[in-house]
């Protein structure tokens, strides 16, 4: 048989006795409110990414729009320079055979 003292008392639960301090759970409260602060930032600019990637798309597709609307325009000029006679350079011509007349 198993002797009881009457005296004897349980330890306190544990999740009573790990309490941390006062000042490290503002502490840890600050640090998630930051966190908080931080993903919401996060999602803004998560938010803004297809713009920006528009933007960026755009900005260097402009170059290579402009060229082609330039060859396109050159193209359109390049019969009315042959009619004339005013063609800057021949195109397929045999260089031996011809001369290049560079207009200025």
């Amino acid at each position: 048989m198993v002797h009881l003292d009457s005296s004897y008392h349980s330890p306190p639960p544990a999740w009573k006795a790990a309490q941390p301090p006062h000042r490290e759970v503002d502490a840890l409260r600050t640090r998630v409110n930051e966190l908080e602060q931080q993903i919401k930032d996060y999602e803004t600019l998560i938010g803004e990414l297809p713009d920006l990637f528009e933007r960026k798309f755009q900005q260097r597709l402009e170059p290579l729009l402009e060229r082609y609307r330039l060859l396109a325009h050159a193209q359109q000029l390049m019969p009315a320079l042959s009619r004339e006679g005013n063609i800057p350079f021949s195109l397929g011509a045999n260089s031996n055979n011809q001369q290049h007349n560079i207009a200025a």
